[in-house]
């Protein structure tokens, strides 16, 4: 049987210098999600024989963190749980398994255990919205430098991973522009990336039981050590999030629309506001859309194959395969390779625990 635990057991008290820094610096904590049944390898068959395949996507990103250009959809229909984890056992694969909250009510109730034990340490911190991705990656695979749109934090559960975390909204590292056009769902999240930039990243190895948060916005590049992967991520929205989120798509309308070169990230203030509400009507009025960019499928999950794929005859995509963008962007999220943005997300969690709970939904692994 799979233990109970109550929400201050499932994730380890933090230090008051880590509270405080909480959404502002790089903070890191423990936590118990490696004893659960729910991310055995028997578990995550299960899961994936059942999942809605439009929500699970697999990549493969080469072995070069420097060639962020090498990002090769693999499509999986008819493709069962066993093959798809021994892909990844074989292979160089993210497996993205988005809107998990959404699909698997363990997931949901779990997800909100830990933002409850979050909250109780940290009587500040209160999230409006959360959501989470289930992560199944390859011994040695990589995910490429990039900028989540929402705040949020990696509950690492299997395996052994090497996180660099870089400083957020800083123009050395990424330009603003390529921040709006995240946050609007105009591009992913993959941003131009140079060795160089590691002299300012902050370096984490990630063993089972650890987890790691860091400033909103903070670029990142994740390479896999020795194992098969498991991590949970999960994505929160705060007012202040949604604020910057807001002025962000504001200062997008007036770069792209109106012509203003450089409109500032200044994210209060009557100025602020002014811009906010300005590109709102202008949504309202179809004066500000948005084109998708679409990731089209080139190769094929094959667990024997070198690598875990096979490309597809003449790169086509197949059918029900759509984009990263295409799927998870709205208007006002950004497109995560994590899921959708936290914008769609339901903003009442004890309402909608309540409700799993009361449909038999929430049961626990």
């Amino acid at each position: 049987m799979t233990p109970e635990y109550t929400m201050s057991s499932l994730v380890s008290p933090l230090p008051r210098p880590c509270i405080e820094a909480f959404g502002t610096r790089i903070v890191t904590g423990r936590h118990r999600l490696q004893e659960r049944e729910l991310f055995s390898d028997t578990a995550l068959v299960a899961l994936l024989d059942h999942f809605p395949r439009e929500h699970l996507y697999a990549h493969d990103m080469g072995d070069d963190p420097a060639r962020t250009d090498v990002n090769r959809l693999a499509q999986h229909d008819g493709v069962g749980g066993a093959e798809l984890l021994q892909a990844v056992k074989n292979g160089r694969l993210w497996l993205n398994v988005t809107r998990i909250d959404r699909v698997d009510g363990r997931c949901r109730l779990l997800i909100d255990q830990l933002y409850d034990a979050l909250c109780v340490q940290m009587p500040a911190f209160d999230p409006v919205a959360c959501g989470g991705t289930l992560l199944i990656s390859s011994p040695h695979a990589l995910v490429h430098y990039h900028v989540d749109g929402p705040s949020s934090v990696l509950w690492h559960v299997r395996g052994r991973k090497r996180v660099w975390v870089y400083p957020a909204i800083d123009h050395h590292f990424l330009r603003r522009e390529l921040l709006e056009d995240i946050f609007a769902g105009a591009r992913h999240e993959f941003v131009p990336y140079v060795p160089a930039l590691d002299s300012g990243a902050e370096v984490f190895d990630l063993e089972p039981g650890q987890w790691i948060a860091w400033p909103q916005n903070s670029p990142h590049r994740i390479s896999n050590l020795d194992s098969v992967n498991v991590s949970l991520v999960t994505e929160h929205s705060t007012p202040a999030s949604q604020r910057r989120t807001r002025l962000y798509l504001a200062n997008r309308f007036l770069r792209t629309r109106l012509g203003v070169s450089n409109p500032s990230p200044r994210e209060e203030g009557a100025a602020a506001l002014a811009k906010i509400v300005l590109q709102r009507v202008a949504r309202k009025l179809g004066l500000d859309r948005v084109e998708l960019r679409h990731h089209v499928a080139v190769d094929r999950v094959v667990a024997a194959a070198p690598g875990g794929v096979m490309p597809l005859a003449n790169g086509h995509e197949a059918p029900g395969v759509r984009s990263i963008a295409g799927l998870n962007a709205s208007p006002g999220g950004h497109a995560s390779m994590h899921g959708p943005a936290t914008a769609g997300l339901v903003a009442d969690r004890s309402a909608q625990r309540s409700a799993q709970m009361s449909t038999g939904t929430g049961a626990t692994s």
